[in-house]
């Protein structure tokens, strides 16, 4: 019988039975399988509904084979498959399940009470029975039921959400979470560089630089180092160790404990490199749901109502809830300005309105989210490597509350704070208060007060975010500790200390964000502080407009003024004259340092030159850049990428200073390999020559050898698929499987879900994927190991012929040694199937009495094993 209709074998659930071999012989395979099955008819028997018209008649078969088992609704083989696990919609985990029969042609899957449990499912909503390992759902919860799709073995649960432990979107058990494989790692970036001088500065230099990022991951903990190495013909070669330390998860505090070089958070005082350990609390271990800020949202339904969240006219959310008192306290982290317009549509088409206040500054948390962090340690960039001490913690006491408040301690300083944050209709207030007393050289004890203020509104009829306005205020006797302990070392040196925050009085900045609409959007950013040492005012203002026309022509517009003012500079030396500020070596001397201004306009237009849609168009920029303080600059650029990967990419630019009558002209090139990045620069002017060289990879060490790649995160996937050389990995960076089956998937995100996906376009025809689409959840810094599968080995078309001349029944059983099944018997009582082996025997099985199966033999030590599909005959003998 000829095939009419292919692609309902494809799609259709009633040959899922085919599909649900993916795992031992691949697409290819069951695509050939496809081809060997009678065409099903149009039909309505009583088994089948009349949505689903596709049966298989026995009628139109040749021979005494019966399909007509695939005619049931996600009809499926007592067996052990594994599943995608869907609870009300919502993705479980992959298991391995048994489905068993349950009679009269019923067959059911087997699902534990610790899997329902850890499954969200209320413990006393399951009633167990004698076999607590095969609980058949319709029966251990009332009100549930299970629907499969063998197709793309999919199996969904539906249970009554009153039954449900209420968990928010984005949450993963801990359970389910990855800690990865003993593995180690380097990313590495290496570069040479090169620049001959002529003029009256004539020099030639060269310089070689090597940065390292290595970690090694056993079990939960990591160690990591970070470190660099940089060499030139001045100054000879140098090592340096920018941090290394160890780290592990706590998910039972959902934080991470951190041992070696650390930094501070900054968070409410001042960032300080240290040496010490730190237990803080990690917000990636938190739902997505809970990430950041959100309001809860409380309201009534009278029905069944359907609850639809806004927000600037765009929908970020939308439920079902039952009648009576509703709460959702999962939306996702929005941007923090526009308030949440809220619709209830009621059953009857009823619809009531109402509004929640959304404004929020960084420290807003959602109710009952907290952040902690607790560091001891000595300073390492600060001071004299000190001792000190520090502790924060924050809580979202409701919506419109969060509370912060933090301790700092040293030799001879101590620090807190408190405050929180206030939203309301007028905005997002946060107000924080911070004490200090500290005990500074030639000062003696000093306390004072820092009060900072910050607000976050967006004005809706006009669109106008102000994001973020904050402004700082500090008493004359408040110190910080980086500048106390900067302080103390510098007077030991007699030198004098400088920075943007000592002896700080007050500090204002603003930011200001307006959309045009087709006019394009402005933004106006700024800030200022004065001091009281003496120092001026330091005053910066950037303001600028950008807007895209058809055709992805941009245009850019920049403003920017920056003042820094002059203050006093204590340094060794004399005053050859008292009344001149120059002073010579030999005692102590103050001198003022000059204050600077400059005004900086930038102006640039982008544009393709082609169709913009077009693979590998190229872009051509041009821009002006005017200087108060250096005249103009005019800079023309040409970028785009080649080949169909668009792995490479170059630039072209030419660049003219009017004041200085100076020309450059330079070019880049970069190739993206599957195992690193090569780039190349060089640029040409008047007075000199340039050219460098770049490379930028990584490699990681496991129990199975050494495996390339481009780059990796400090969360990242090792993918073993035996025999699939040539094979790419989806979206890791044009990663393709190794001769010795592995390759490297850059990037994870951790605490999530993640896919990882294999194309096995271009892989050997003797290999075939079983699935090529894996999940796993990582632990932060973890390298987790994903095996896929494989079947190596010859593809087979076998023509079985009965002993007593009859065909072996359609739809029969094909199993191997060890009773595995890696086959079916399509038309004509042929069989496709994959195997390793030269020679041996299978078995045919369509029923389960001893007559109706038969065993047969294969040889192909005669056949020419390179073809892509070897075609036999073989007798098929009944026991």
């Amino acid at each position: 019988m000829l095939v009419r209709r292919v692609y309902v074998f494809k799609k259709d659930f009633k040959v899922s039975r085919l599909h649900g071999l993916r795992d031992l012989v691949g697409a290819s395979a069951l695509t050939t399988v496809s081809l060997l099955c009678p065409d099903p008819v149009l039909a309505e028997p009583a088994t089948v509904s009349a949505n689903d018209p596709y049966v298989f008649d026995d009628n139109m078969m040749f021979g005494n084979g019966s399909l007509s088992r695939f005619n049931r609704i996600n009809a499926v083989e007592p067996g052990q498959y594994k599943v995608d696990l869907f609870i009300n919609r919502r993705f479980v985990d992959r298991v391995d399940l048994r489905f068993a029969s349950q009679g009269n042609g019923d067959v059911q899957p087997c699902l534990s009470e610790k899997l329902l449990e850890s499954s969200g499912v209320l413990k006393s909503a399951i009633h167990t029975t004698d076999d607590n390992q095969c609980l058949i759902l319709s029966q251990a919860i009332h009100g549930a039921s299970t629907a499969f799709d063998f197709s793309i073995l999919r199996l969904d649960l539906s249970i009554p959400q009153s039954l449900m432990i209420n968990t928010p979107r984005g949450y993963v058990p801990t359970q389910s979470l990855d800690a990865g494989s003993l593995m180690g790692f380097v990313n590495y970036s290496a570069n040479q560089y090169h620049v001959t001088r002529s003029g009256k500065n004539n020099s030639s230099t060269d310089s070689s630089y090597l940065s390292l990022n290595s970690g090694l991951n056993v079990g939960l903990w990591r160690l990591r180092q970070q470190g660099s190495w940089r060499y030139d013909n001045d100054y000879g070669s140098h090592w340096n160790t920018t941090r290394t330390y160890a780290q592990r998860a706590l998910p039972g505090i959902k934080g991470d404990l951190t041992a070696g070089q650390g930094f501070t958070s900054g968070r409410f005082f001042s960032g300080l490199s240290y040496t010490g350990i730190e237990i803080a609390s990690d917000d990636r271990m938190l739902p997505e749901s809970q990430r950041g800020y959100a309001p809860t949202i409380r309201g009534v339904a009278t029905s069944n109502a359907q609850v639809i969240v806004r927000q600037n006219g765009n929908d970020i959310y939308q439920t079902t809830v039952t009648p009576g008192p509703f709460e959702i306290n999962d939306l996702y982290s929005t941007n923090y300005n526009g308030d949440l317009e809220v619709s209830v549509i009621e059953a009857d088409g009823n619809v009531s309105t109402f509004t929640v206040p959304f404004s929020a500054v960084p420290e807003s948390l959602r109710p009952g989210v907290s952040r902690y962090s607790l560091a001891l340690g000595r300073t390492r960039d600060n001071g004299d490597h000190d001792p000190f001490g520090e502790v924060t913690y924050q809580i979202g006491l409701s919506n419109s509350i969060t509370a912060n408040s933090g301790l700092r301690i040293a030799d001879r300083y101590q620090a807190f704070v408190v405050g929180g944050v206030y939203t309301s209709s007028l905005g997002a207030f946060g107000l924080d208060t911070t004490y200090s007393r500290a005990d500074l050289p030639g000062d003696g004890q000093l306390d004072g007060w820092m009060g900072r203020l910050s607000y976050s509104r967006t004005f809706q009829p006009t669109n106008t975010t102000l994001s973020i306005a904050g402004y700082r205020y500090s008493t004359e006797g408040y110190r910080d500790l980086g500048d106390v302990l900067g302080v103390r070392r510098s007077t030991r040196k007699n030198e004098t200390w400088e920075s943007t925050s000592y002896m700080q009085r007050s500090r204002f900045e603003v930011s200001i964000n307006q959309s045009l609409d087709d006019m394009g959007s402005v933004f106006l950013s700024g800030s200022t502080q004065d001091y009281r040492n003496g120092r001026d005012r330091d005053t910066q203002l950037q303001f600028g407009w950008s807007n895209t026309l058809r055709n992805n022509i941009s245009l850019n517009l920049t403003t920017s003024r920056q003042t820094t003012g002059s203050y006093l500079n204590r340094r060794s030396g004399h005053y050859d004259d008292p009344l001149d500020n120059t002073f010579a070596n030999g005692g102590l001397g103050i001198a003022r340092t000059d204050g600077r201004s400059e005004t900086v306009t930038l102006l640039s237009v982008s544009f393709p030159l082609g169709s913009p849609g077009r693979p590998n168009t190229p872009y051509l920029s041009t821009s002006v850049t005017h200087s108060s303080d250096s005249g103009n600059v005019y800079q023309t650029s040409l970028s785009g990428t080649q080949s169909d990967d668009q792995s490479l990419s170059y630039g072209i630019d030419a660049s003219r200073d009017a004041q200085q009558k100076l020309n450059v002209f330079s070019a880049s090139l970069q190739k993206y390999l599957p195992n690193a990045s090569l780039s190349a620069t060089a640029s040409k002017s008047q007075d000199y020559w340039q050219a460098s060289g770049s490379a930028r990879g990584a490699l990681a060490v496991h129990e199975g050898g050494i495996t390339f790649g481009p780059y990796l995160s400090d969360t990242f996937a090792l993918i073993e698929a035996k025999g699939a050389s040539g094979a790419k990995v989806m979206s890791a960076s044009g990663a393709t499987i190794d001769s010795r089956g592995y390759a490297l998937v850059p990037s994870l995100t951790p605490y999530r879900y993640n896919s990882v996906v294999i194309n096995p376009e271009g892989i050997s025809e003797k290999t075939e994927i079983g699935n090529g689409q894996q999940r796993v959840a990582p632990y932060a810094g973890a390298a987790v190991k994903v095996k896929f599968n494989t079947v190596i080995g010859n593809a087979i078309l076998v023509k079985a012929l009965r002993s007593d001349g009859k065909a072996v029944p359609m739809g029969a059983d094909v199993l191997d040694d060890n009773d595995s099944v890696i086959g079916m018997v399509g038309q004509g009582s042929q069989a496709y199937l994959r195997t390793d082996k030269l020679k041996g025997t299978l078995i045919a099985r369509w029923g389960d009495a001893p007559e109706e199966r038969c065993s047969m033999h294969f040889d192909l030590t005669r056949q020419d094993v390179s073809q892509a599909l070897i075609k036999i005959n073989s007798e098929c003998r009944i026991p």
